[in-house]
């Protein structure tokens, strides 16, 4: 701003325009001398509140594309000009001019324009008198820069719009009402209101009338607790097709949406009832012809109090529709040009083009699709129906499914008629938009069929096509179809809009073009730089080569030849001395003092060295000579005097300036003491290079000369071995080696080489093969044999001017090494391979030992259940009556003596069930010792093969340790030891019930260590055992536990990865205890524990067993979760064993999944007794008694029948014994059992339950009382229909057809309908298997089943997996409430 805008501010005038809610900004007045400044001086604050709107304004001033509005604001304007000729509509807003002091132009805003109509109160006395009647000077005109100036001639009357072009802006319709608005208030029958006759109404109600009937702004006034409206002629226009039946009418049964707002004025209290309630919202105005209005609207509510009593309320109503259409148009074409702007050619600027139209308000755009247009280079075109050599691409398309009739994917325009040709034709030369519409059939209805209407949902009855090109006088280059917004007519703001958008494409198109254009010159600049770059930098190169030879060569001459020689400047510093200097001289390399020399020689020769360099003060040349002492690598000492290493002939010259004055001088000195031996020395070396020559001969690597051309000028014996061609002289055949002697495969190899030692003038390498084939033995004595490998050089031979004149090399025998390379690789497969089979043994040998495991654990509860019950029988007895009489007293007697054996008989039989139960009971014991010893083989296995991963999940860590609790139950009872846990306040400080860790890893340390708790506590005699369950946000140290842990056994770094715990921060770390009562160990024992095969004495395996493998196993699978583990001990107290390990706070999602899971858990457990039987008193006695058969049970009184989703289960199990024992296991708990020895078996037993629900559902249909379950055997035996299955038990491995292809062909039929659950939706499917890899459960789960049970397990533990399976799928199937689901 100027220095005029402080004295604006001054006058006090500032003030009422900061109050003002409308937009106001104010020029400064141009003078003659600064004619077209556009100073803008001033802003108020609804301005500068409204930021999109503010930047647009500010920015005009430094656009010349506004120069018409700029003009018509500075422009004085006549005196006698209308109020409308100061007004214009401008960027959404309708502007009024006004002139301030004649200094300031005030330019105010409003959100439309003011109402055209005259005066209520002339309009009411004007008995009628419409503007109809008015002449035409008087019509209001709107000046509209982007409508062109119209002709004299040209017609007044509003243009009809063709659809093949758009005109741009229209001038507003003031056509005026067809009906005084007054006149319909007075038309209105107010006596059968519920207000009464106007002159009856109350007197607030008339001021309130009076006060809004003629007010210019959108007012309504609702009345009584009903609302009952009143509003005038501004306000009925949002009301749409509801005016005027809304007169008079309960507001509410129009816009019920007000009943909030308007219930909380009318309740408000006394002391807030003043107050008004204000925003701004969106709403559609429903028009006469049906179609809504999208409106904006700043609102407000104003309670009317007499009497301090709320009677009705004002609703004021402030259209904003302009300017926030504007503010949104604006941003979409802001973001447009900032997305347009990153284009880097044509090709993706259609993209952005249609990415951010995508990110537009959808309701702006419910349609859109972009074609680029193609010059037609077919010759055929000449002979077209259309003059239009032109192809159309679909680009990208919103809105448009694929290969839709609107916008087919190419468009010949020379020849077709298909779509919208007819009117891109014409878009090729229009220079603006074109408008297309339904109503004029512009825009065919028959091609809106089946668009995916984006925004409100309404197909648009009205498009604009915007033809692309860079400039005016360019070809088009691309189509922008856009749809219109249906609840928005096409105004001048809307064109407006338009004509901004294809301006702003415009624009972008050339920019991006132009970028393109000068990328491509660029991209030329560079390539030209670039070569002239290096064409400079070889000439520097060459250059700088010539003087680096030269320096070389000096070098190299100083260097190598006989001569000792040193520069020495005026003050005697040696400034250079080559390495001859030193060697004769013997004085160490480096930096040399002064006078060095005269230190190095034998003292009488001192003043003679001196004598020379006084000499040197009057000749330019002297020479003398003197003597090194002798050294260590001297020879024969002088024969005449021993000190003498060596003869010195030095020759001395100095450099003079032109005063004659001394600059450097030059000594050099020679080695005159092997005189003798010169002549010897030359004859050596001469042998030494015929030997050189010799040696080259008869090597083994070949050595060659080649020229550029290829043809071979030199090569020794070994090159014309190796490369099998005939020896022959090359200066007289003409040899190319490559071609002769190289593979075809190798040749570009090598030519590939040649081209870059060309290139960089550098030496290169290459393998090649040769034609020749190369043979050798192995170890056994078999012949090998191979296309010969060679490793072959190549280098630049260069002539003094640095031309590359021919390149020579050698070539080697590397035939072997590749040999030896490719058994490498064979034995790395082969390892690799062994691997595979490691696993697949260990998988192998873990079924193989589970499977008779799972039988033994089966067979070992059902002796134990039918001992106990034989026991439970054999307890009762049958009461003997009393004798009667005397004469019954014999008879008394000898049933008193068979009763006396019977006893005898019962307790010897007692005796023996509860041996038998013991028995039982041992083998269970032995079988879960077994079981742990093959964990700890196989954990083992998987420890030294790095295969044992860590697999965390989302699981509650006390419940982990109330499992390893439940497990050792029997075993702790067994030997009167009690078992407890206890959770420490420190875990529930934590705040988290679930966490992510490895269930299974930690469950398997707590179980090694209340195994060896056990062993150790039942033979004294306190006998208590208790797991402590602690937490922590820091590695636990010594002051939560009081055992010490052990140092790790791999450091972190040499550990193999674990991928499952990457990645993994803010971890919280769970500390477990298990403390016994039990002998302790000593300071010795606790030494040698933790470690691989080791116990704590030679004694422990013989009185307690076990493989001394449990700790160290516990150490390491603590350790790989980032853990460590430790014991403290005290003899004849007890132990505690301690371990922590890392775990993570879970996602959202986990969290809820484990939650869920835990919740259908704790139902079912609640369902079940304990031995995972359903908790019915009657149920479960009529199983325990075993008083019906399973199939003969009524449906009622069978526990599986509780649960429709579990009766009916499918075992399919290839093992007889295994699949025997489930069946009858199942068959006792009252389940109705099938089975399968694999998966076809399994297929076809469940297509058959499908065909046996749909007869038993027509059987149910037909007729009503007790059906029998289908499968149910008849009174011979046989099966009548085949059973309904609603689980599936799957072993993995099985003949003919695995279980998890079983599986994946289930879920397959699922889909296809073809199999179905008997209860509906999803079968449940629970791999059984002895497979328990995580790797192999993940894979059981991707594969289809819903869980995995890992073999051997025990019976209650299968049915609670059954019921938790089978309630989680019933939860989410649809159809689960229908068929009763868990």
């Amino acid at each position: 701003m100027d220095s005029s805008a402080p004295r604006f501010a001054n006058i006090g005038f500032a003030g009422i325009l900061d109050a003002d809610p409308r937009p106001v900004f104010i020029v400064a007045k141009p003078t003659a001398n600064k004619s077209s400044i556009r100073d803008i001086v001033y802003k108020n604050r609804a301005l500068a509140n409204s930021s999109t709107l503010s930047e647009a304004i500010f920015n005009l001033t430094n656009n010349d594309g506004h120069v018409p509005f700029w003009d018509w604001v500075l422009t004085p304007q006549p005196s006698q000009s209308s109020d409308h000729d100061r007004c214009i509509t401008y960027m959404g807003v309708y502007w009024t001019r006004t002139m301030l002091l004649d200094k300031w132009i005030v330019m105010s805003g409003n959100d439309s324009p003011p109402c055209l109509e005259p005066p209520r109160k002339l309009r009411a006395e004007g008995k009628g008198r419409s503007l109809s009647n008015a002449p035409e000077d008087d019509t209001t005109s709107v000046v509209d820069f982007a409508t062109p100036p119209r002709e004299p001639h040209e017609s007044k009357v509003t243009k009809v719009f063709r659809a093949e072009a758009d005109p741009g802006l229209q001038p507003p319709d003031f056509t005026p009402d067809p009906e005084p608005f007054l006149h319909v208030i007075q038309s209105v029958d107010w006596e059968s209101h519920k207000l009464g006759p106007m002159d009856e109404w109350p007197a607030g109600l008339q001021q309130a009338f009076h006060q809004t009937i003629p007010d210019s702004r959108a007012i309504a006034t609702y009345w009584g607790p009903k609302y009952r409206a009143i509003y005038n002629e501004a306000f009925s226009k949002f009301c749409g097709s509801m005016h005027p039946r809304l007169l008079g009418e309960p507001v509410l049964e129009s816009w019920g949406h007000l009943k909030e707002d308007l219930d909380n004025l009318w309740n408000a209290p006394p002391s807030k009832r003043g107050k008004k309630i204000e925003d701004e919202s969106r709403f559609f105005i429903e028009k006469e012809d049906g179609h809504l209005e999208e409106t904006y609207v700043k609102w407000s509510l104003q309670p009317i109090v007499e009497n301090r009593k709320v009677v009705g309320i004002q609703h004021w109503l402030l259209e904003t529709t302009s300017m926030r259409l504007w503010e949104r148009r604006m941003k979409m074409l802001v973001d447009l040009g900032n997305t347009l702007v990153l284009a880097r050619d044509v090709k993706s600027y259609w993209q952005r083009i249609l990415e951010e139209i995508e990110r537009w308000d959808e309701h702006d755009v419910p349609l859109a699709f972009v074609y680029s247009v193609d010059e037609d280079d077919d010759a055929a075109s000449s002979n077209s129906r259309y003059d239009c050599p032109k192809t159309c691409h679909l680009a990208g398309s919103l809105g448009v499914p694929k290969n839709h009739p609107i916008a087919p994917e190419t468009l010949e325009l020379r020849d077709t008629n298909e779509g919208l040709s007819p009117i891109f034709r014409e878009a090729l030369h229009a220079q603006i938009a074109l408008l297309v519409q339904t109503k004029d059939d512009s825009l065919p209805e028959r091609l809106l069929a089946g668009l995916e209407w984006r925004g409100f949902g309404d197909p648009c009855d009205a498009a604009v096509i915007l033809p692309i090109r860079p400039t005016q006088d360019e070809a088009l280059m691309g189509i922008l179809f856009l749809g219109l917004n249906p609840r928005r007519p096409y105004d001048n703001e809307y064109r407006q809009f338009i004509s901004l958008l294809n301006q702003k494409l415009t624009s972008s198109l050339a920019s991006t073009i132009l970028l393109e254009e000068e990328a491509r010159r660029g991209r030329n600049a560079a390539s030209q730089a670039a070569y002239n770059t290096a064409m400079l930098q070889k000439k520097l190169a060459w250059q700088t080569e010539q003087a680096h030879k030269s320096t070389q060569n000096f070098m190299a001459v100083s260097e190598f030849i006989p001569v000792g020689m040193s520069f020495v400047d005026n003050k005697g510093n040696v400034t250079f001395a080559n390495e001859t200097w030193h060697r004769l001289t013997r004085y160490p390399e480096g930096c040399v003092d002064q006078m060095a020399l005269l230190d190095c020689v034998i003292p009488e020769d001192k003043p003679k060295i001196m004598q020379a360099y006084r000499d040197l003060e009057r000749v330019d040349v002297t020479s003398f000579e003197f003597r090194i002492p002798r050294g260590g690598d001297d020879g024969m000492p002088s024969p005449y005097d021993d000190r003498v290493g060596r003869h010195i002939l030095a020759s001395a010259k100095v450099e003079r300036d032109d005063t004659g004055a001394v600059l450097r001088m030059l000594t050099c000195l020679m080695d005159v003491t092997e005189q003798k031996n010169t002549a010897e020395e030359a004859v050596r070396r001469a042998q030494e290079a015929e030997n050189l020559k010799r040696l080259a001969e008869f090597a083994t690597v070949g050595m060659y000369d080649v020229s550029l051309d290829g043809r071979l000028l030199s090569a020794n014996d070994s090159f014309w071995e190796l490369s099998g061609l005939p020896k022959v002289d090359p200066t007289k055949s003409y040899v190319e080696p490559w071609k002769l002697c190289v593979v075809e495969e190798d040749l570009p190899v090598v030519k590939a080489s040649l081209d870059r030692l060309r290139t960089s003038g550098r030496s290169q390498s290459a393998d090649i093969r040769l034609k020749t084939t190369w043979t050798a033995e192995d170890n056994s004595g078999n012949a090998i044999a191979a296309a010969r490998s060679v490793s072959a050089s190549f280098m630049p031979v260069t002539s003094s001017e640095g031309v590359i004149q021919s390149f020579t090399g050698c070539i080697s025998d590397v035939s072997m090494q590749k040999w030896q390379l490719e058994q490498e690789k064979k034995r790395k497969e082969e390892a690799i391979e062994s691997k595979r089979q490691q696993e697949n043994f260990i998988d192998m040998t873990s079924h193989e030992m589970r499977n008779p495991l799972s039988a033994i654990v089966h067979c070992t509860d059902a002796i134990i259940a039918s001992l106990s019950r034989i026991e439970e029988l054999e307890g009762v007895t049958t009461p003997v009556p009393a004798g009667t009489n005397a004469a019954d007293s014999l008879m008394l007697a000898q049933q008193a003596e068979r009763r006396e054996v019977e006893e005898a008989k019962k307790a010897e039989a007692k005796k023996l069930l509860r041996d038998a139960i013991d028995h039982a009971e041992t083998i269970e014991t032995c079988a879960q010792h077994q079981k742990r010893i093959v964990d700890d083989i196989l954990t083992m296995s998987k420890l030294d093969s790095k295969l044992l991963a860590v697999t965390p999940c989302t699981v509650n860590p006390i419940n982990i340790v109330t499992d390893a609790l439940k497990m050792f139950e029997v075993e702790a009872r067994r030997v009167d030891i009690v078992l407890t846990s206890v959770v420490d306040p420190s875990y529930t400080a934590l705040g988290h019930e679930y966490l992510d860790l490895d269930p299974s890893r930690v469950k398997q340390v707590l179980i090694n260590l209340l195994t060896n708790a056990l062993k150790f506590t039942k033979t004294g005699n306190v006998r208590n055992v208790t797991i402590y369950c602690k937490g922590s946000r820091e590695p636990p140290g010594g002051e939560m536990t009081t055992a010490e842990f052990i140092p790790r056994f791999k450091e972190p770094a040499d550990e193999y990865e674990q991928p499952a715990l990457k990645n993994r921060t803010d971890p919280v770390y769970l500390l477990f205890e298990v403390k016994d009562t039990g002998q302790g160990l000593s300071a010795e024992e606790r030494s040698s524990l933790f470690n691989k095969f080791v116990q704590a004495s030679a004694k422990t395996h013989v009185k307690y067993g076990g493989s001394g493998l449990g700790l160290f196993i516990s150490r390491r699978l603590t350790e790989l979760q980032n853990g460590a583990i430790g014991v403290s001990s005290q003899q004849g107290v007890g132990s505690t064993f301690a371990f922590y390990v890392e775990s993570y706070v879970p996602s959202e999602t986990a969290l809820k999944d484990a939650q869920a899971a835990a919740a259908a858990a704790r139902i079912v457990a609640s369902s079940l007794g304990v031995n995972g039987e359903p908790d019915s008193s009657s149920e479960a006695t009529g199983w325990k008694r075993g008083l019906l058969s399973s199939q003969r049970m009524p449906r009622r009184l069978r526990p599986g029948a509780s649960n429709a989703r579990l009766d009916g289960i499918l075992v399919v199990e290839d093992n007889l014994i295994n699949q025997h024992i489930t069946r009858r296991s199942l068959s006792k708990r009252g389940y109705s059992v099938d089975v399968a020895n694999h998966g076809i078996e399994a297929l076809e037993k469940l297509r058959k339950s499908l065909v046996g629900l749909t007869i038993g559902t027509q059987t149910n249909s037909n007729g009503g009382g007790d059906v029998e379950a289908p499968g149910s055997p008849d009174a011979q035996g046989q099966q009548q229909q085949p059973i309904l299955i609603n689980v599936v038990l799957m072993d993995v491995e099985m003949p003919v057809q695995d279980g998890l292809t079983c599986t994946r062909h289930i879920r397959e039929l699922e889909a296809q309908g073809e199999v179905l659950c008997a209860s509906g939706g999803r079968v449940p499917i629970i791999a059984v298997t002895a497979n328990a890899r995580p790797e192999q459960v993940t894979e059981a789960k991707q594969a289809g089943c819903d869980d995995v049970l890992v073999k051997p397990y025990k019976m209650p533990v299968l049915i609670e997996m059954m019921q938790v399976v089978v309630r989680r799928i019933g939860s989410s199937s649809p159809s689960s409430s229908a068929s009763g689901g868990a």
